[in-house]
């Protein structure tokens, strides 16, 4: 055998260089190399398969070496040794696939000596390995310093090993009996593996190898030394009472090494991570995870302001010898490999006895704790019933969970959901009745106040932020809390007190209402003639630039009429561009230059540098006439940053300007004095105010009268009217409602127009449900004049708990879709863009009720917006949001560390800058119970999932980096929605299929790499709904695993790389989606002649670069598609689209981008409910077909970058006049868009 033939040869080499006469630095390399190689022939259990193929470069190595040795050495030295034995033997090593190292035998007493007597020498070669490596520590600046150091540890070690060697030897084996050492055999075992895995790794490590996992090991060994140790000291102290060792001062207490908490904690981790299956049974293996997730919960949170000095070495020592049992009892399952009885019922008794000294440790960290005081914390109530309901369904998901840390917390969970469930029960039951009891009121607040104390200690727990004290001091107090309320509330619903009614406050509901379409628009009423006063203004009168001020209070209309205006068809003919910008009071200006820049020029090209994107915007103007409207100035130094870029090229261009303040539109009028909007009169609030409540109704005869006495109380405001018209259309057609509503308003009568409106806006706030008042809370977490997408907003609302989904079969979204439209309904929330099939795209407040929001979400301690300058007591909050100006940098190195430890939302907007910082690397603990994070808003560089891994509570995710790594051991289980905007091409890791709560997904910009082994052992994700920006390679077969794997989705985009497929047979390519029977939208980038199988079902499809032969038959005959557009379709057997027999019997919007045909053959039959026709960058198409007259519900075609095509805009004009003369109306719209 090879490992007979090494010792031979070290013996002969000892003897060779005794003579001194020869190489003596070669022959003591050999001798070092062969020491190491005869470890790991002779023990090679604790190998990794790949190290084999490192072993068997050594093997080559040595076989090189002996060659150069004794080929140098005189015959008279090579007696009695057959060095081609050795050397055959070591290349049959080398040349084999490893299974000769690997065979199985158990390491008895003399084995176990011997092994760790070769460790010791290895240990003893390991400064020779690390000194002639320049390489090593190369990171560092003192490399010697550094490897000083680590020889210093490692020496420390090897010391410890030879005592330990020794008292095992000499000292305890033969004098205990076998079965008390079990234990101390499989921890001297697995230590000595350990230090063979890190010789080997000394010993195989070449130039240029990362050694991290080196540097690291030694304080790693320590850890595993110290559990000997203590395992040592109890043999000891019980079974060797007279031994010297005993007497002697071995054994005291005496000081733990530096970072022992931190290795046991990597321990546990690696413990943790064994495939525990194979346990006799699952009792067993519960109470090893129930042991292992309660010591990580103090190992990673170990409380230094509780426990320290003596204590807590008493307590570490504690913790260390659970550990070396925890070890104890999985090696003994590993190792046995069998589920015999007796060793099932030994495992068993293990795993109680480990329970038992668990509880005995929590018994004595609770009497650490004993003496703290636990201090409420403040939380908002608003909303309170519907977070009780977020909290009951998270505590009833607790309870089923059979995570191990959930079953630690299982008895304080039972309490909670029970108590929760009944005063929960009881508190809807008095809102039913509208009870309006003083004692009942403060009894709630103090419940909801409570149910977010729990949920912060649970998720504290969860986290392990300051875990130990949310167990032993802050759940014991709220549960003693909680069960006096209920007692008390009990009491007081029993005795059934006399309540006093509340009449102004409809019952809150959990399911939204019902809606009837919506009127599209803002409904305006008055101010014709100021109207038609202003478009004179915009279209006549001096040739010269002119700014036309138009000045009016909050509330009274100045946006709603000037946005008429704005897209009114006389100002669209009249002026070539025209460009609409809110300036809002925190603006930057380089982002009002870009917007402005953008609409001119209809681009989406940015500027970063100012003055640049200033003289853009300039020459774009010159020679336009040009219209620019800046809604809502609130300071002149506004209009002095943007007044140069506006060329006056005496061509009648205008400029709006639409102010709360005089003095702001006396610094920017020119030729036209200040234009005051006019309030509304009394009968133009009513026929506002009934337009908004009945919509498309009249208004009955009986309601005129008590109508006008409404309106009147309105004051002229169209805000107030529009605010009183959502809190009457609950109960439209009672009388007495608008009474009541009425004598509410008469109470606010003396007080100022500003302060009026902020009351009417009080007044709406209370009669919305419960359930609806946070939602438009968050509305204050958007900067002002946000266009909000809808799609964000019903996202963050699900992360947030706001949405309470109790009707069976209907998704989370859909009812937060319903929340939506009762805001919008009850006029709080604006329309600011629709989709095709009229559901709200994006929406918006008006400033008046952000305000309101902001104001009010600060006295409930809500959520904080902070803009502009940031203090510390505005850190404090659960929520906040952050808008930036130029201070970045220092809110970079400041604020992070006020931080909360109760944040649960952060979001950053007004974005534009970068952040040169990592804001995870070193503040990520003040944020672990982050629900919300949207950092979205500036570009963070690069970022990877292992940096969240410490937010397991994370929900929402909205990040800009250069590049996202998702690959590492982590992954957020909580996790429902996720957007990332990349600007490098990112690849996803199978840690994206862990995450089994995802319900939308959007890769923003460079989209996200999908290849095939990605899919190989995933599992589905079910409630995956939404999915864009993904990419493929030229394999479909990641298509079809895909639809697999996310069976459920809504809104489907993918991107087929067009560099992969060259030399591909295109018609061999099929795209099988047939089976996503719930998609609804498609978009499907393919620059191919591909075949494609749709579900029928699908309503909206874009389709880009594909062949138009292939594709148009597998669309055609969709029975629900509403939304068709077209984009870089090519036609490979000619430039002619005809449609023939091919009809789109539901198409409703159909939009065609730069297509290369010339003409198209299409009948009214083709597109029968086709409503918008959209025709963007189209050179070649001489015509639209005339028979698009004959179509009944068309309404509007759009011509985008058309307009040089003049037969086309031509065939337009055409079509509307054919309308016309037929039908007598005039119910096509033409637009044509030029630029």
């Amino acid at each position: 055998m090879a490992h007979n033939d090494i010792e031979d040869m070290l013996d002969h080499l000892r003897k060779i260089k005794s003579r001194g006469d020869l190489n003596v630095v070669k022959i003591e390399t050999l001798e070092m190399e062969l020491r190491f190689l005869r470890t790991f022939i002779n023990y090679p259990h604790a190998l990794l398969p790949d190290s084999l193929v490192e072993i068997r470069k050594k093997a080559k190595l040595i076989v090189e070496m002996l060659h150069s040795v004794f080929g140098g050495i005189p015959c008279e030295y090579k007696t009695s040794l057959n060095v081609e034995r050795l050397v055959s033997e070591l290349q049959e090593i080398s040349e084999d696939n490893g299974t000769r190292l690997i065979y199985n035998f158990e390491l008895n007493d003399s084995y176990m000596l011997e092994y760790m007597d070769y460790l010791d020498q290895n240990l003893n070669d390991a400064p020779r390995y690390l000194v002639r490596s320049v390489t090593f520590f190369a990171e560092k600046i003192n490399i010697l310093l550094k490897i000083d150091g680590y020889l210093r540890q490692v020496k420390v070690i090897q010391n410890k090993l030879r005592f330990l060697r020794y008292l095992y030897g000499t000292e305890i084996n033969s004098y205990v009996d076998r079965e008390k050492l079990e234990g101390m055999q499989v921890r001297i075992q697995f230590m000595a593996d350990n230090v063979g895995q890190f010789c080997l790794a000394l010993w195989v490590k070449e130039d240029g190898d990362d050694t991290s996992n080196i540097e690291s090991k030694p304080r790693y060994l320590l850890c595993l030394v110290v559990i000997v140790e203590l395992e040592m000291k109890k043999i000891f102290l019980c079974e060797l009472k007279a031994s010297k060792f005993t007497l002697s001062r071995t054994f005291k207490d005496k000081k733990l090494p530096k970072g022992l908490s931190y290795q046991l904690h990597c321990l546990l981790v690696y413990l943790r991570d064994k495939n525990l299956d194979n346990f006799p049974t699952i009792f067993s293996a519960r109470n090893i995870d129930m042991a292992i997730e309660f010591l990580l919960v103090f190992l990673g949170d170990i409380p230094y302001h509780v426990i320290n000095g003596n204590r807590l070495n008493e307590i570490l020592e504690k913790v260390g010898v659970l550990v070396g049992d925890i070890l104890y009892v999985i090696q003994m399952q590993l190792l046995s490999g069998s589920t015999i009885k007796d060793d099932a019922s030994k495992i068993d008794l293990g795993t109680i006895q480990l329970l038992e000294k668990i509880e005995d440790l929590k018994a004595q960290l609770e009497r650490c704790y004993k003496s703290l005081k636990y201090r409420p914390s403040q939380f908002p109530t608003v909303g309170g019933l519907s977070f009780l309901d977020s909290l009951l369904r998270k505590l009833n998901e607790m309870l089923k969970s059979k995570t191990c840390l959930d079953f630690i917390l299982k008895p304080h969970i039972v309490i909670l959901e029970k108590e929760f469930a009944n005063l929960t029960s009881v508190f809807r039951d008095i809102a039913k009745v509208q009870h309006e009891h003083e004692n009942f009121k403060d009894l709630q607040r103090r419940t909801i106040n409570l149910a977010y104390e729990a949920e912060v200690a649970i998720d504290s727990i969860l986290a392990q932020c300051n875990a130990l004290w949310y167990l032993f001091c802050s759940l014991p107090t709220i549960l003693k809390e909680i069960k006096h309320i209920s007692a008390e509330v009990t009491m007081m619903w029993l005795e059934n007190i006399a309540f006093k009614s509340c009449s102004t406050v409809e019952p809150s509901k959990h399911m939204p209402t019902q809606h009837r379409n919506l009127m599209n628009g803002e409904e305006i009423v008055g101010f014709d003639n100021d109207m038609k006063r202003i478009i004179r203004y915009l279209t006549r009168g001096t040739n010269e630039l002119d700014v036309i001020p138009i000045v009016g209070m909050g509330g009274q209309g100045k946006t709603t009429c000037v946005r008429k205006l704005y897209n009114n068809d006389i100002i669209i003919y009249h002026f070539d561009v025209r460009a609409w910008c809110v300036i809002s009071q925190t603006y930057s200006r380089r982002e009002l230059l870009q917007e402005i820049y953008n609409q001119v020029t209809r681009c989406k090209d940015k500027v970063d540098d100012i003055g640049e994107l200033a003289d853009m915007l300039r020459k774009s103007l010159i020679g336009k006439r040009y219209l620019i409207v800046l809604d809502d100035m609130w300071d002149f130094m506004a209009w002095d940053d943007l007044r140069l870029c506006f060329p006056d090229v005496v061509n009648r261009s205008r400029i709006v300007v639409t102010t709360r303040l005089e003095k702001v539109g006396e610094h920017v009028k020119c030729h036209t004095d200040l234009y005051f909007l006019p309030f509304l009169t009394p009968e133009e609030s009513r026929k506002l105010l009934q337009k908004k409540v009945f919509q498309n109704e009249a208004c009955p005869h009986e309601l005129q009268d008590v109508s006008l006495d409404v309106a009147r109380r309105c004051k002229g405001l169209p805000l107030v009217v529009v605010l009183v018209a959502g809190i009457i259309k609950k109960k439209k057609m009672e009388r007495s409602w608008w009474h009541e509503v009425k004598k509410a308003l008469f109470s606010y009568l003396d007080r100022e127009f500003e302060d009026y409106c902020r009351a009417t806006m009080q007044l709406s706030y209370d009669n919305l449900p419960d359930y609806l008042r946070p939602c438009l809370l968050y509305m204050g977490m958007f900067p002002e004049d946000e266009r909000i997408p809808v799609s964000k907003l019903i996202s963050l609302w699900i992360a947030e708990g706001f949405v309470q989904n109790i009707e069976s079969g209907r998704l989370t979204e859909e009812t937060a879709e319903g929340y939506l439209m009762d805001l919008i309904s009850s006029n709080m929330v604006m329309v600011a863009r629709r989709r095709y099939n009229g559901k709200v795209k994006y929406c918006q407040v008006h400033d008046v009720v952000l305000y309101f929001c902001l104001e009010r979400s600060r006295q409930e301690k809500f959520m904080l917006a902070v803009r502009g300058n940031i203090q510390r007591s505005d850190l404090k909050e659960s929520r906040v949001s952050f808008s930036f100006s130029n201070e970045l940098s220092k809110f970079a190195s400041k604020t992070w560390k006020s931080l909360h430890q109760h944040l649960r939302s952060l979001i950053t907007t007004n974005g534009g800058e970068s952040l040169y910082w990592n804001p995870f690397s070193q503040f990520i603990n003040l944020m672990r119970l982050l629900k919300v994070l949207d950092l979205s808003s500036h570009k963070l560089g690069r970022l990877s999932l292992d940096m969240l891994k410490p937010l397991i509570h994370l929900k929402y995710v909205a990040l800009f980096t250069d590049k996202f790594d998702f690959h590492g051991k982590s992954h957020l289980p909580h996790l429902e929605t996720l957007i990332l905007k990349c600007l490098m091409h990112t690849q996803l890791s199978t840690n994206f299929w862990k995450m089994k709560k995802l319900r939308h997904v959007d890769f923003i910009e460079t989209g996200f790499f999908w290849e095939k082994q990605i899919f190989e052992e995933s599992s589905k994700l079910e409630n995956l709904r939404i999915l864009k920006g993904v990419e493929f390679t030229l394999d479909t077969d990641c298509l079809n695993v895909l639809v697999h794997r996310c069976p459920n989705l809504q809104e489907l985009e993918i991107f087929f790389l067009s560099k992969y497929w060259r030399n591909i047979d295109e018609e061999k390519i099929c795209l099988k989606l047939e089976s996503l029977t719930q998609l609804q939208s498609l978009r499907l980038f393919f620059p191919l002649s591909a075949v494609v199988h749709l579900p029928s079902n699908i309503k909206k499809l874009v389709l880009c670069g594909a062949s138009m032969e292939s594709t148009i038959f597998s669309i055609a005959g969709l029975p629900s598609l509403e939304y068709l557009q077209l984009r870089d379709l090519h036609f490979i057997q000619s430039e002619e689209w005809c449609l023939g027999d091919i009809t789109f019997p539901k198409l409703r919007v159909l939009k065609l981008m730069n297509l290369g045909i010339s003409r198209w053959d299409a009948s009214e039959e083709s597109f029968p409910r086709l409503e918008t026709l959209v025709i963007k960058i189209s050179r070649y198409l001489e015509e639209i077909p005339l028979s698009f007259a004959d179509i009944p519900t068309l309404k509007q075609i759009k011509l985008m970058r058309c307009s040089n095509n003049k037969s086309l805009v031509a065939s337009a004009l055409r079509i509307k006049k054919e309308v016309e003369e037929n039908e007598g109306c005039n119910r096509v719209e033409i637009i044509i868009d030029g630029v």
